[in-house]
């Protein structure tokens, strides 16, 4: 059987269960090897769309990334925010808040980016770059989260093709590095191994599990993008990307 029958194998395998599943794996050396799944079907972007605000950010030339923004303007949440290591007179730059909602998903940090670029220009740039399956229009404030935030869409094409995008394009190569400093790491690059540099983003509501990456080792350089809805209450999912990772790791490593 060839690695792309085997591959075709084990991601149908993964899909056929409960919830609603997509899945994208491709090779970034021999793109002819390819397995989609549901690649078209709408989902909640959840947080993966922070990757595309941070694309539109770079991209906006009227939005200065060296401005700095006192720590004690920015939104105050309920939740925990990697923004109360700081004092409140501390000034953050907006480049370094774009590190802090891709790293560590930090809402706060989002909606200042947001409120910097703007949702219209976000969508603007999603529509210019081809990505038609994803929008945003509800931000990442309290109010906005848990079910208001299944608002956002996105698809698993669309993410594969954001993250190639990345990829290609040597202005986006910090986000590409901020990415694969993900400290949400219990997902697809939990099982794989040490030398593979993993430049991921996840995405998480009840019932949602996402997650979306280039990996790129010695032996393998490929995209995984998984996204997951409708899931069971109490069902270890994490852990199941975990191992299906490792087997896609495994194949394209061969």
């Amino acid at each position: 059987m060839s690695v792309l029958n085997r591959l075709e194998a084990i991601c149908q395998s993964f899909v056929d269960r409960a919830g609603d599943i997509a899945v994208i794996v491709q090779s970034k050396t021999d793109p002819a090897l390819f397995v989609a799944i549901n690649a078209n079907t709408p989902f909640p972007s959840a947080s993966l769309v922070k990757v595309a605000i941070a694309c539109a950010a770079f991209d906006a030339q009227d939005v200065d990334l060296t401005k700095t923004v006192p720590v004690d303007i920015l939104d105050e949440t309920f939740y925990c925010s990697i923004l109360q290591a700081f004092e409140p007179g501390d000034q953050l730059a907006l480049k370094s808040l774009i590190g802090l909602m891709l790293i560590v998903s930090d809402n706060p940090a989002t909606s200042a980016i947001l409120d910097a670029v703007g949702m219209d220009r976000v969508n603007q740039w999603l529509q210019t770059h081809g990505l038609t399956g994803t929008n945003i229009s509800v931000g990442f404030d309290d109010a906005s989260l848990g079910a208001p935030l299944r608002a956002n869409l996105t698809t698993a094409e669309d993410c594969r093709s954001l993250l190639h995008q990345i990829d290609a394009t040597q202005r986006f190569a910090v986000l590409k590095h901020m990415l694969r400093n993900n400290l949400r790491n219990e997902r697809i690059p939990k099982l794989l191994p040490d030398e593979a540099k993993i430049a991921h983003k996840t995405g998480t509501l009840n019932g949602l599990m996402h997650d979306i990456a280039l990996i790129e080792s010695p032996d393998a350089a490929y995209y995984l993008i998984i996204l997951a809805d409708n899931l069971p209450d109490g069902h270890d999912f994490a852990n199941d990307i975990a191992r299906f990772s490792s087997e896609v790791y495994a194949l394209m490593a061969d």
